[in-house]
């Protein structure tokens, strides 16, 4: 897969061609601790529909030097600094957690580029409550206690049931342990630090493009009260998906991915 030199880093990033819909790019954002991999569970259905760029933010998956500085500004000039590169005037953006806040800002920083905006399980500008928790969970992690914390880390991103299934959740460690691009302590420790920037408030009026908020009904970091308030009292269209906590996009990959497209295309 492709990387540019750009901004003091060498950003790895997914190029999916996919279908020609008539409609503009959609550039995958990914949330705290994840990288390009994250999306596997939706590529296949989006691709028939969008062509796809899946960068991997600062810290994460292939891209280098790891660790590195990290704010939402230096990843947010990272993406314009990624458009520009590859020519692209015009996008259509979906941004899960973290991800949903870079897009946030994305479209305050480049209104005219962005298309439409989906944030899956994400407010424009993070939430102290969850900074707090994630610097518990920094600091919790250590070299002996990967397994268990994985285990705790996913009561933030599965639904109860998940957990019914002891087999799957041991399946689900081991394959968060055996990643070859597996995010590092100290790498994980730089972007709970940089979470900090995202606190800044967002110019919602900068705002052009139409957004469209999704999150799960079992999510605890994101719940379904505080985005629909936030929706009600900005007139933003907001769904909720039964069966799916945080990390819907794994949990009910089709219905997420209907909602996207039709989102972007309409039910037609």
């Amino acid at each position: 897969m492709p990387s540019l030199s750009l901004n003091a880093v060498q950003l790895h990033y997914e190029h999916h061609p996919g279908a020609n819909s008539g409609q503009p790019p959609l550039l995958l954002l990914s949330g705290m601790a994840s990288d390009s991999a994250s999306w596997l569970p939706i590529i296949p259905g989006l691709v028939n529909n969008f062509e796809l760029l899946i960068p991997d933010n600062r810290c994460t998956g292939r891209t280098l030097p790891m660790p590195v500085q990290t704010s939402r500004d230096d990843m947010l000039n990272d993406l314009v600094a990624f458009l520009d590169a590859l020519s692209i005037e015009r996008v259509n953006v979906l941004g899960h957690s973290m991800g949903g806040m870079l897009g946030w800002a994305l479209a305050e920083r480049i209104p005219h580029r962005i298309n439409h905006l989906i944030c899956a399980s994400a407010h424009p500008v993070a939430i102290p409550a969850r900074i707090a928790l994630f610097k518990t969970l920094s600091a919790l992690r250590t070299d002996d206690n990967e397994e268990d914390w994985f285990e705790l880390l996913f009561q933030f991103l599965f639904s109860p049931s998940f957990f019914q299934q002891s087999a799957a959740v041991k399946q689900a460690v081991q394959s968060s342990m055996n990643y070859p691009y597996k995010q590092s302590r100290t790498s994980f420790d730089t972007q709970v630090s940089a979470l900090a920037t995202f606190m800044s408030p967002i110019n919602l009026d900068a705002v052009q493009c139409p957004v469209s908020l999704i999150t799960g009904a079992n999510d605890l970091l994101m719940t379904p009260a505080l985005l629909q308030s936030f929706c009600a009292e900005h007139d933003h269209p907001f769904a909720v998906l039964p069966d799916a906590a945080h990390a819907l996009h794994w949990e009910q990959a089709d219905s997420f991915t209907q909602y996207v497209i039709t989102e972007l295309l309409g039910s037609t």
